[in-house]
């Protein structure tokens, strides 16, 4: 089993609309994927979000050559105080693997904390662990994705700025 690379980093903005307006001026990064995990998914998470009683909205933004974010937006925000992972800020770093499932077993059977067994959003399998000194990090198999965003990233980026997420990039 080998790792193919850092797949992305994570963060927390205060909003949505305004991380992506500003990423995108500030570094030509192209929304590529958004969607919102509901509560219950979140409640079924709390542990590793900190949070019960919220939804998550989620998006990776690519930049120009290749690198990828994803922000994360929390509603409701908590105040400051309460707050571990919904908070603006770094998050996890995500490595980009083969077969989730396997990976989680075989670093389970070693001892290593994760929060959840795999995860599925749009057919992404996912899990996050922590390691030795608690800092996040997330599994990833991004399936069909990993080319799409690799090769055709910043290509879908544009395509999309002009239909589905035109919104973020007028005023």
């Amino acid at each position: 089993m080998k790792v193919r690379s850092l797949s992305h980093a994570g963060l927390t903005v205060s909003s949505f609309e305004k991380a992506v307006k500003w990423y995108h001026e500030s570094f030509g990064c192209w929304l590529i994927s958004e969607q919102t995990l509901p509560r219950e998914q979140v409640k079924e998470l709390r542990e590793l979000y900190g949070v019960e009683d919220a939804s998550v909205r989620l998006g990776f933004l690519r930049f120009p050559k290749g690198g990828v974010i994803e922000i994360f937006e929390f509603t409701p925000l908590l105040p400051v105080e309460k707050m571990r992972w919904n908070k603006p800020g770094p998050t996890h770093i995500t490595l980009d693997v083969k077969n989730v499932p396997k990976w989680y077993e075989h670093l389970k059977d070693k001892g290593v904390y994760f929060f959840s067994p795999p995860q599925d959003t749009d057919g992404n399998k996912w899990v996050f662990m922590k390691d030795p000194d608690g800092n996040l990090i997330e599994l990833i198999d991004l399936k069909f994705n990993y080319p799409a965003i690799r090769i055709l990233g910043s290509l879908i980026g544009k395509i999309m700025a002009g239909g589905k997420f035109k919104k973020y990039y007028t005023e």
